[in-house]
């Protein structure tokens, strides 16, 4: 079971601990390697790529989804990526083809 708590990064250990969770998604609020010091490696985490970012071109796309990567692999820990929170409207359909290839790049090096 999947708990998306948008704006609840503060109960993220809670949400780990009582939650009966098997996945927490992060909103683009908190760094991963930060999710990962409070949940600890017992819980898969998901997202946390701000979804305006979709809409800066596909150098930015590509810079943000490695940051995001680089920063979840050295968390040490499970996850699943993700955006932050759900797709815009209004978002071109090819910058998020771009998107899901680059997750496919940087993860697939991970």
């Amino acid at each position: 079971m999947t708990c998306f708590a948008k704006g609840a990064n503060h109960s993220l250990g809670l949400l780990a601990e009582h939650g009966e969770y098997e996945v927490l998604g992060l909103d683009w609020c908190i760094e991963p390697t930060e999710a990962r010091r409070i949940v600890g490696n017992k819980i898969t985490l998901q997202g946390n790529l701000d979804p305006s970012v979709l809409f800066g071109g596909r150098d930015a796309i590509e810079g943000a989804v490695k940051r995001t990567a680089d920063s979840f692999e050295s968390s040490q820990g499970r996850w699943i990526a993700n955006l932050g929170h759900g797709i815009t409207p209004g978002v071109d359909p090819e910058d998020l083809r771009w998107f899901l290839e680059c997750i496919h790049k940087y993860s697939a090096q991970s």
